[in-house]
């Protein structure tokens, strides 16, 4: 994914670097905090890279083929809870972690459906209505 204030860096350090401008007024210009410009060019001297460093950010708790691991577990069982799917798959973070995880991989919340289970009296009006309509003409029956 592509961030936007990467092209507004590499300006931002275009302009300091070649244009003769400080930092702070090469940041005005594009309308980014003076401590956030002056820290891009710092490290664009130090390192001469206009990216990020690798490495910085938050990490994660789990490893992909772990987060692989979970995610296919969660679309074979696709009912299973939070707290089970963690327990068999051994992931090493929260359940919320998790939770999230799956939302990265466009899995949502699975609901079953409240239904009501039939009891005997029921099955035997099914039966019933059954035997009565064998005979019936089903083709002339709306749906």
């Amino acid at each position: 994914m592509a961030y936007p204030y990467r092209s507004i860096r590499k300006r931002v350090i275009a302009v300091a670097e070649e244009g003769g401008f400080s930092a702070s007024t090469a940041g005005e210009l594009y309308g980014v905090p003076k401590s956030t410009a002056r820290a891009w060019l710092q490290k664009y001297r130090r390192d001469g890279q206009v990216r990020r460093r690798r490495g910085t950010g938050l990490w994660h708790v789990s490893s992909p083929a772990q987060d692989v691991a979970f995610v296919a577990e969660a679309q074979r069982n696709p009912f299973v809870s939070a707290r089970d799917l963690k327990a068999a798959t051994d992931f090493p973070g929260q359940e919320t972690t998790l939770i999230l995880r799956l939302m990265e991989a466009g899995l949502g919340a699975r609901h079953a459906a409240v239904k009501e289970l039939l009891t005997d009296e029921h099955k035997l009006y099914r039966l019933a209505f059954a035997e009565i309509n064998v005979d019936r003409k089903w083709d002339r029956v709306i749906l």
